[in-house]
């Protein structure tokens, strides 16, 4: 199913009946990416997945990717489908994308579960990498970078025990253009410092960290469990050693077992707040 949003079309489907709950993918994968994690839920949720722009079916628009582009295609997307509030779930910059959320439309907001996304902007380091990363893309070599991509962002657990979703990555990273590669990659650059958002979250969360991810580390996603709590709300750390940045597509068994636990909480609040 496709709808317009501004200058894109934007592609996503849907799984299972209940209440809403929208995941959004890491780049330069699509909507496939949370698959394997929404069909274990959609015997109790409708699983709303969006191909973010630039990505799988979505066209990329004008510009760079941005993190306020993604929030605001979501909002219309829920418009679209008729949804007043949902839990939101995000892998990479998907879950970048749910600071963005907060900060617009916390209204509309049940739950947070935020997959290897660290809070932090770009040191210079990163920023040089993207750099380097769009002069590879313009110079036609793409199939190097999305190889590197490969073996950074899945975990070596997964990468040894289980090839195959090797080639399924790779399948939906081939996908993108070379254009919506370079506009992610300039949007993740103007990527503002979230810490002081996630001071001011207030709804349920959990936040995963994968134990081999080296590019949201462990260190990072506890960063962001501090400041959540600092601000005077809960949140759930977990951290799964054997996993990667891709931790929801190596481990959907256990990332559906947290989001399923983080729901429930979300729903018992919104419960609660109605009878006080």
């Amino acid at each position: 199913m496709t709808f317009s949003c501004d200058d894109a079309t934007l592609y996503f489907t849907t799984v299972g009946m209940g209440p809403a709950m929208v995941l959004l993918h890491p780049t330069p994968v699509d909507h496939r990416f949370w698959l394997p994690v929404a069909n274990l839920l959609a015997s109790e949720h409708q699983v709303v997945l969006p191909d973010l722009r630039g990505h799988g079916r979505s066209t990329t628009g004008t510009g760079p990717i941005t993190v306020e582009k993604l929030a605001a295609d979501v909002a219309r997307l829920l418009d679209h489908l008729g949804i007043a509030k949902a839990f939101f779930g995000g892998c990479s910059i998907g879950g970048y994308t749910l600071f963005e959320i907060w900060r617009t439309m916390p209204e509309r907001v049940s739950g947070l579960a935020f997959c290897c996304s660290r809070p932090q902007a770009d040191t210079e380091a990163v920023l040089a990498r993207r750099r380097a990363n769009i002069a590879k893309i313009r110079e036609g070599k793409v199939r190097e970078f999305l190889e590197e991509q490969l073996r950074t962002l899945i975990g070596a657990t997964a990468r040894a025990r289980r090839p195959q979703i090797v080639a399924e990555l790779r399948e939906m990273m081939e996908a993108a253009s070379p254009e919506a590669l370079i506009a992610v990659q300039q949007g993740l650059a103007t990527r503002p410092d979230s810490r002081a958002t996630a001071r001011t979250i207030r709804v349920p969360c959990c936040v995963v960290a994968g134990g081999e991810d080296s590019s949201s580390p462990p260190a990072d996603m506890r960063l962001l469990v501090g400041e959540i709590r600092s601000g005077g709300s809960e949140a759930e750390y977990i951290e799964i050693p054997d996993a990667g940045h891709y931790a929801p597509f190596e481990q959907p068994e256990r990332i559906a077992e947290i989001l399923q636990r983080c729901c429930k909480a979300a729903d018992e609040g919104r419960k609660s707040t109605r009878n006080d």
